[in-house]
Order: C-alpha cells, then structure tokens, then sequence
C-alpha cells in the first residue's frame, strides 16, 4: 500500500508501512497499566476501591533530563526504550538487543527509505513496562544501532492514558494545539493534513532536528507558499540511519500545519516525487563520487509521489511539551507560534 489517499492491497498483498513493505497481520489490541520506571513524573487516580487495590496510573510525564528513556523488559531482560511520537508502529530494537534475546522473526519486512531497501525482522513479544506485560510489534534491522538506548517507542504504543513529553519551561504566549491522529501499521502515527485537498502524513519527532518532506510534498506546498531554495543540496540522515540527498527549502508565506507554523523544511529532493516538479528550473539528476547531488534538466524515475512530511526537533523547539491522548487519539502541542 502507498502512501496518502492511494488504495489498500488486499490481505496477504505486500504494503509499503510508512515507509516499509510487510506481510499485513492482526492489529495489537490496546493495553492500560501503570508505569513504575524512574526518570519520569507518575500522576495516578484517587478514587477508593473495596480491595484497597491501586487505580492504574494513567499518566505519564518524561522531562529531557530522563532523556525520554523508559524501563522495559522483555524475556527477562532490562530495555531502556526511548519514546518519540515519530517512532513506527513497531518498537525498534537495536539488532544487538535482537540477538542477545535470541528473538526469533515470524516475518521479514522490507524498509523503503526513497530508493534505499533495508531488510528487517518483525515479530509478536511480549514486553513488560511498569508492570503491565502485553505483546506488542517489535523490529529489528540487520546493523541499526539507536543510540543510548535500547530501542524506539510510539508513544501510542504505552500502557496508560496519556504520556507527555517535557521539551522546556512553559511561557505566557503559548497555545494547545490538538490534531487528531492516526496509528497504524502502515505509517506509525500520524495527522492527515488537509492541504488544499491534497493530504499530507504528517508526523512529528525529536530524532531527527530538521523537519524533512517528500519531493511531491514539497512541490505542492512550494507553489502556494511561495517556496524558494536556500543553499545547495547536502547529504542527511533521513530515517533509519539512510543517507538522502536533501536541499532546503524557505517559505515566503508561514505554512499553518492546523495551527502549528512551519517556515522552512529540508525536501528529499529525489524521494518520492513522481512527476511533480520543484521550483527551479534546476532539478536533480544523479550524485557525484562523494555522494553529493548535482543538478540536471527533465529527469523522471524519482518513485511515485507521496505525500510526507516530518516535523523535527528545531521546529518543535518553540514547544514545552508534546502529548499523546491514547483516548482520544489526539497529538496535543504547546507552544509558541508567533515567529522566531
């Protein structure tokens, strides 16, 4: 399956999940617990039962000082999990940690990352956090490696009613902003935004401090805000430690993502773009012996055109907090939206 409005493939059909292509199976049922881990700020229900049993915790608050890192485990063994809302649909082992489970895959995955394929495991584990043991999707790739942690999980993946992810100090100018989101197999968790008919999977993320979009994206938001070029092309990381050719991109009108503004983005010049074009009469052609893009004119073969953006660390900056309503399936944002 592709991305934004394209149709579902039938069941057994391989689909492209965000950006990865699996075999579809049952979809996790929602679990609720209480977390026990330290690093973070607990709040629990008061209200008394005969048993005098604890009502389950049904918040959780990470500050940066924990680093967003929660304690797991999973056969026995300790996980440190770091929680990112731009984390898949699977917790993301680190193939170390993979292999030192001895976890065994039930299905392969193939990650599509613009035209890079990355082969991955999945399988069903059951996982332990705050006391509360439920399987949930795990994956591993062959060599990825997470940094100080263990492994990457979607908020929406929790036990729990709510987690909050502390970014800084609130201030007086800040507003809420709620988008209601979508977790799925196929894309992770995400907000479906309507751009003048055409939607754009947006997610958000603190792994990655640009905020990225396809070609396609990029093209159709370029021609009504004004888009122009700011520098030349360079190499970023994109997703999954993949290196893509990117360019950024400066808006001359604020892009309004349901009130959340967005000024500026690094455009995957060569992913997922189709025919759109991008404004320059400069387009991408091929790399260079180091990796870098030069230009040419009338190249096709960038993919089909999808619709995706990621919005990254800087721009979440302007935010004190990021939180996920596991109820009512609602990204809540607090932040400033005056310009920086």
């Amino acid at each position: 399956m592709t991305r934004g409005a394209n149709p579902v493939p039938h069941e057994g059909d391989p689909e492209v999940v965000g950006e990865f292509v699996l075999a579809r199976s049952n979809k996790q049922k929602a679990m609720l617990g209480f977390f026990a881990a330290g690093g973070f700020v607990l709040l629990a229900g008061c209200a008394t039962t005969s048993d005098s049993s604890p009502k389950p915790i049904t918040q959780l608050s990470l500050n940066p000082q924990s680093n967003y890192i929660i304690e797991a485990q999973a056969r026995g063994r300790p996980l440190r999990l770091r929680v990112d809302p731009g984390a898949p649909f699977y917790v993301l082992l680190n193939d170390k940690i993979a292999k030192e489970l001895r976890l065994v895959s039930t299905k392969a995955a193939t990650l599509a990352v613009g035209p890079t394929r990355l082969k991955a495991s999945t399988r069903n584990e059951k996982l332990t956090i705050g006391g509360v043991t439920a399987a949930k999707p795990v994956m591993w790739v062959k060599g990825e490696t997470i940094l100080d942690a263990d492994g990457i999980i979607n908020p929406a993946n929790l036990p729990g009613n709510s987690v909050t992810l502390q970014l800084r100090e609130a201030t007086g100018a800040e507003q809420v902003i709620q988008l209601p989101m979508r977790f799925d197999r196929q894309r992770g968790l995400y907000y479906e935004f309507d751009y003048g008919g055409q939607l754009i999977l947006t997610r958000f993320t603190l792994e990655d401090k640009l905020t990225t979009t396809t070609g396609a994206a990029a093209s159709v938001i370029a021609k009504r805000r004004n888009g122009i070029w700011d520098g030349g092309p360079f190499v970023h990381e994109v997703r999954f430690g993949v290196p893509r050719p990117v360019r950024k991109m400066v808006l001359g009108e604020t892009l309004s993502v349901k009130g959340f503004p967005v000024n500026a983005f690094a455009v995957r010049m060569q992913d997922d773009r189709g025919s759109y074009l991008l404004p320059d009469k400069e387009t991408p052609s091929e790399e260079d012996e180091d990796g870098i893009v030069v230009t040419g004119k009338n190249r096709r073969g960038y993919g089909a055109a999808h619709f995706w953006m990621m919005v990254g660390s800087d721009d979440l900056s302007r935010c004190s907090s990021i939180s996920y309503d596991n109820k009512a399936k609602h990204l809540i944002l607090r932040c400033s939206t005056t310009r920086s």
